[in-house]
């Protein structure tokens, strides 16, 4: 995961959008399931030597809020 590819996600997308963005699946972090809405939330780590990492939740499906930390370039 890259700075440029985080600056692609927006909210409104599905969790199937923002995999092909980032090129893999998310790890689950948490999940919970309250009055019909579904929220998960999933990391990805920026891979190689970087501690950098992102991550979403999503709502249903639909990315509705995203956060890293040092992602490289």
């Amino acid at each position: 995961v890259t700075m440029a590819n985080y600056n692609k996600l927006q909210t409104g997308m599905t969790y199937e959008q923002v995999v092909q963005i980032l090129g893999e699946e998310g790890k689950e972090m948490s999940s919970n399931d309250i009055a019909g809405y579904k929220n998960v939330m999933y990391m990805w780590k920026a891979g190689g030597f970087s501690v950098g990492n992102m991550n979403a939740m999503f709502q249903n499906g639909t990315l509705i809020q995203k956060a890293q930390f040092e992602l490289p370039e």
